[in-house]
């Protein structure tokens, strides 16, 4: 059990082996779904996974219970008490994995076996009163081929916490069979934990903003039902049927280049799709569908298991004369909002509509739409040593939605299904529904949208302003963003010659740099934090978000050669981003990293090792920067606004107002972006570099601490096979730029970009073997 567990229970309640937790809102409503239809199953998820190995029932039981031991959610129970449902974690369930032996039984009378077995465990209800929900069952075929058939309630899972349980399960097999431990991370917070923080969030008054979004979007809703073949019953029976089609992959092919063509995502175009399918036999203009987004935002909760999902509502307007491409767009705005307001539980979602709970319907949507790449991994597979793992369609549980479309990636492409409620549709209708859904798609353009209008930019200090146009399409920003972006393109120095140092960057800090090249190079800086009040992101993979970086980067210098230059985690994406360049055939000469720790380099560290610098780093900074505040050197609000939890509950913000501590507007601007560097190092935990043959030049602060745990290099050594240079700059790691550091910078570049882009009257500069002592080459390492 973990340390909030047992904080938080009473004697009583450890002496009778569990502990209890608040349930989430979604939790309640499943809970009270499932009280109301007892003998209903669709509240059930039914995962199927072939395994292949050498595979025996008591290892799958032995490493099944222990996964069970290890993460809570799948040892949690339900308890009514007079402060609402909690979360009830015992400390210990008994777990024992069903078998049905399939081997020997010729191929089709074991496939309808399985088929039977599977149907009957996702159709077979959780007892509320259960200890666990979650239950298994393994059809064994060979000694090295099997189908494990895993049943959950949704109150436990979600698509994301299969993946995680897929990964530990092979993980596991895998060490038993080779006689070790498995390879497992640390459980550092369990759903119960989630739980609590989300109690808090949602009574901090932080969701203010999503209410008030979602107030004005929910107005005057209207529900939107597509007409049955039959009435609808008094009472919902869940009856359903999945159908499907695959598309071609052509197709497929071409719908991902439109949605990159309009800068959106896959999501927004089928969906889109789907909206103009299902409008002519609704006989509305206005389609309203319910949609899943996952609500793992922060590392933090990237390693829980539970449903950490939420369900948003997309309205989208197809009038008349509509388009793919347009509806495409809207969508694709009305998902942004959505994404940035994602935290408001549906339930509140639902009071704003006016809704009111009905047996014969679902709650709020009839209609709902997901999306899912892949549960497991690339192609759905998960592999170590000798074994494998595969997912493959699960069984229909129930139907929860009049109807439910989704999306699923195969390794055979992209298929298109739909889970239909028997009660009111027949098979043909459903079939009619998908096939439409597919026409529409069809008409997919591949067309990218107008090109912006040339945006001035006004560029205080040396040379004149210029003229920036024609962004180009993003697969995964918003449109609305690159124009916010590009408005923000500023280039000092423009008359310069050379090489522009193509700048991603955080804050307004490089003005000194710039006048300290002063006619010698041109420098650009592309601020990469986006406009408006911090918010909000999906999950995305790093080099997507650098794709992005790369678009911007092309549309303030459209041809190399490139010098790229990046702080902290922008560090890290300007390598990435030299990758993508190189790979379309461009040449990158340098590549400045500023204070920019190597991704990977303390995730890969043994646990001990990541503990122990975490200490060291906090050990340092909280006492110096403490100082720096008493001395005047830096505000208490900057010093206070380090700490997540301050500025989650506005602790400073407050203080500010009643005159008890001081600040400034600059420590304000920092803060304000700090939430996006946040964010983006949350996706770059994920992001290892691919080895980089050019030439590296790395600033690191002179103040970082030193020693075994931090390496003089940030940990590039092991990435950069080039030429890679170290020079220490005076400063803070926040503090680089200012003017001692900005000179320092400066005249190391300037020696070592003398042979780089120069003109002819300084070819002859000295190069990187004429760098001072302190600089650290990979020549003399």
């Amino acid at each position: 059990m973990n340390g909030i567990a047992l904080n938080i229970a009473d004697t009583h309640e450890l002496e009778a082996g569990y502990a209890l937790f608040p349930a989430t809102a979604c939790q309640v409503r499943f809970w009270h779904e499932q009280r109301a239809s007892p003998n209903a199953s669709a509240l059930n998820i039914a995962f199927r996974l072939q395994l292949s190995g050498p595979l025996k029932a008591a290892s799958l039981e032995q490493v099944l219970g222990e996964l069970v031991a290890r993460h809570e959610i799948l040892r949690t129970g339900f308890l009514m008490t007079g402060a609402g449902l909690r979360q009830q974690v015992w400390s210990d369930v008994p777990f024992q994995l069903e078998v049905v032996d399939l081997a020997g039984i010729e191929e089709n009378a074991a496939l309808a076996q399985a088929e039977r077995v599977g149907r009957e465990q996702a159709r077979t209800p959780f007892e509320l009163t259960s200890r666990s929900f979650f239950r298994a069952v393994w059809l064994p075929r060979s000694v090295t081929q099997g189908e494990l058939q895993l049943t959950f309630h949704s109150l436990v899972m979600d698509g994301w916490s299969l993946g995680i349980l897929v990964r530990e399960l092979v993980e596991g097999l895998a060490a038993l069979h080779g006689g070790h431990a498995p390879e497992w991370p640390d459980v550092e917070l369990h759903h119960g934990d989630y739980a609590l923080w989300k109690e808090e969030f949602l009574a901090s008054g932080a969701l203010d903003r999503a209410r008030a979004h979602w107030r004005e979007e929910l107005q005057d809703f209207n529900r939107f039902d597509v007409p049955g073949d039959r009435p609808r019953p008094q009472e919902r029976r869940f009856q359903g049927v999945i159908r499907s089609t695959l598309l071609p992959g052509a197709l497929s092919e071409r719908l991902i280049a439109a949605a990159k063509a309009q800068g959106v995502t896959l999501f927004s175009v089928a969906a889109a799709g789907l909206a103009m399918a299902l409008k002519p036999a609704a006989g509305q203009t206005s389609v309203a569908m319910g949609t899943q987004m996952s609500l793992r935002d922060q590392q933090e909760l990237e390693g829980v298991v539970g449903p950490l999902i939420n369900t948003v509502i997309l309205r989208l307007d197809v009038p008349e004369g509509s388009t793919l491409a347009s509806v495409t767009a809207q969508c694709g705005a009305k998902l942004s909002e959505a994404i940035e307001h994602l935290h408001l539980p549906f339930e509140e979602m639902m009071e704003l509509a006016g809704e009111v709970s009905e047996k014969d319907r679902p709650p709020l949507c009839s209609v709902n739409f997901a999306l899912q790449k892949s549960f497991v991994g690339m192609d759905d597979e998960v592999r170590r040593h000798d074994f494998a793992a595969t997912t493959s369609p699960s069984f229909n549980a129930g139907a929860l939605y009049d109807l439910n479309f989704f999306m699923v990636r195969r390794p055979d492409g992209w298929r298109i299904s739909c889970e239909g409620d028997t009660d009111l549709y027949d098979v043909e209708t459903i079939d009619g529904h998908i096939a439409k859904w597919r026409e529409v798609l069809e008409t997919v353009e591949v067309v990218a949208q107008r090109p912006l209008a040339p945006v001035h930019h006004s560029v205080p200090g040396k040379g004149t302003p210029r003229f920036v146009a024609g962004v180009g399409a993003s697969g995964f920003m918003s449109q609305a963003e690159l124009e916010a972006k590009a408005r923000n393109i500023v280039q000092f120095n423009e008359e310069a010659p050379g090489t522009p140092i193509i700048a991603l960057n955080n804050t307004a800090v490089l003005f000194g740099l710039a006048q300290q090249f002063a006619c010698e190079r041109p420098l650009i800086d592309i601020p990469m934090v986006p406009e408006g009040a911090p918010r909000e992101f999906p999950q995305r993979a790093f080099q997507d978000i650098t794709a992005d970086a790369v678009r911007l980067i092309r549309l303030a210098r459209p041809r190399g050669p490139y010098i790229l230059m990046g702080h902290c985690v922008l560090g890290a994406m300007s390598l990435e981003a030299a990758h993508q360049l190189r790979r379309e055939g461009e040449t990158v000469e340098l590549i400045i990293l500023n204070d920019s720790w190597c991704p990977g380099y303390r995730e890969m560290m043994p646990w001990y090792d990541r503990q122990l610098r975490k200490m060291q780093v906090r050990a340092d900074n909280i006492p110096r920067d403490f100082r720096k505040a008493m001395r005047g050197e830096t505000s208490m609000a900057a010093f206070l606004n380090q700490y997540r939890i301050v500025r989650w509950l506005h602790i400073a913000d407050v203080a500010l107002k009643l005159g008890l501590i001081k600040g400034d507007a600059s420590e304000h601007l920092v803060a304000e972006n700090r939430w996006y560097i946040e964010y983006l190092l949350a996706q770059q935990a994920r992001y290892r570099p691919a080895p980089y043959d050019g030439d590296v030049q790395i600033f690191r602060s002179d103040q970082a601490l030193k020693g075994r745990l931090f390496a003089w290099d940030l940990g590039w050594q092991s990435v950069v096979t080039g030429k890679l240079v170290v020079t220490p700059v005076p400063g803070m790691h926040d503090q680089i730029f200012r003017p001692a550091g900005a000179a320092v910078i400066a005249k190391q570049l300037h020696e070592r970009l003398g042979g780089i882009g120069a003109s002819p009257a300084v070819d002859g500069a000295p190069g990187e073997q004429d760098a001072p002592p302190t600089h650290l080459s990979r020549a003399n390492a």
